[in-house]
């Protein structure tokens, strides 16, 4: 049997596509690892891995207390805007997504948090439409809030400190960033021409590769759906949702001042300052994998080595403790979360 001619090259397939070159991604990885390598090693050259130790395995039941209720209220926090913005979940249930997403996402590639939160929540009846829109919106808010969070550690400096020019640099991208972020959103939830117009012209692409799916106008009107329903939350509980967001920034810089001071950082006005500025200065490396393990921790001490007199000792003991808090343990209970929802979706023939 004779083999197919080939399908003529259209201007589109023979235009090759822009990729960022190989050789530069490497430098760009190799960049980065010498850059955390470095700050590591000025981290954990003058530890003492005993000091550590006794540190963390010193602390008191009441401290274990405190920090459990500390990171009980961020867990709150973070899916207050759940709650708010996607109508009839309710607070624990918002809770319950969010810790589950959160623990898949430690272990899965994205969208594997995505999936979960969105099979979590129509197991529970709420409707697509909704769903969508109120993840959209809650998310956006968390990285505006992310990336603002330098400036206000570059002004705390400014006003407690002097000019430092890093933290200029860093409140200047990051709220460069933040800023385009909250722009766009504010303009979508405006935009329901501009909704339409992008439902029909995803509507007709999608027909065009598959002639059996929906028309332009369903999409049209879909996209229409989703941006007023957002719109209407919003006007309603938007600023709710950003207040939380804004006391979220607030409660993580004091989880991990509590895990500092817990184990032996001595706190007084010029240390305090130091150790929340940088926290909201390297806050949007959070975003990271894994939280910015290694990359966040690395530059925030260095940070804080830099402006003050904490030992490295109790900087390595104090983000031990932290990762601890913030990391390990939702992961556990997200896991365990996630394990009892779907014993119980199956036993009530959920998806």
């Amino acid at each position: 049997m004779a083999e197919p001619l080939p399908h003529p090259a259209t201007p589109a397939d023979a235009a090759p596509k822009r990729k960022i070159p190989k050789p530069l991604v490497r430098f760009g990885r190799i960049a980065l690892v010498v850059v955390v390598a470095w700050l590591l090693l000025r981290l954990l050259r003058d530890v003492s891995w005993y000091d550590v130790g006794a540190a963390v395995a010193h602390l008191s039941v009441w401290q274990i207390a405190v920090l459990l209720v500390a990171v009980l209220l961020r867990r709150a926090l973070l899916a207050a805007p759940l709650a708010l913005l996607i109508t009839g979940l309710g607070y624990l249930r918002a809770m319950v997504n969010d810790v589950a997403a959160a623990s898949v996402a430690m272990i899965a590639p994205s969208p594997s948090d995505v999936v979960i939160r969105l099979a979590m929540l129509r197991s529970w009846g709420i409707d697509t439409t909704n769903a969508a829109s109120g993840l959209t919106v809650s998310t956006l808010l968390f990285y505006v809030a992310r990336l603002a969070a330098p400036v206000g550690g570059f002004l705390l400096f400014w006003a407690t400190r002097t000019f430092y020019a890093p933290f200029a640099w860093a409140a200047l991208l990051f709220g460069s960033a933040a800023a385009l972020l909250l722009g766009g959103l504010l303009y979508a939830l405006r935009a329901e021409r501009t909704a339409a117009k992008l439902g029909r012209l995803l509507g007709s692409l999608l027909r065009r590769v598959r002639p059996s799916t929906r028309g332009p106008d369903v999409w049209a009107g879909l996209l229409v759906d989703f941006q007023s329903h957002s719109a209407e939350r919003m006007r309603r509980r938007g600023a709710l949702a950003v207040a939380s967001q804004i006391a979220l920034v607030a409660v993580e810089a004091s989880v991990l001042i509590l895990c500092l001071v817990f184990v032996g950082v001595k706190l007084d006005g010029p240390t305090l300052a130091i150790l929340a500025c940088s926290f909201l200065i390297v806050y949007p490396l959070s975003g990271l994998p894994m939280m910015g393990a290694g990359i966040l921790d690395a530059t925030y001490a260095a940070f804080v080595a830099d402006h003050s007199t904490v030992a490295a000792t109790d900087l390595v003991a104090g983000l031990l403790v932290w990762r601890v808090a913030v990391q390990l343990l939702p992961v556990v209970v997200g896991l365990l979360t996630v394990l009892v929802w779907r014993r119980l979706n199956a036993k009530t023939g959920g998806a």
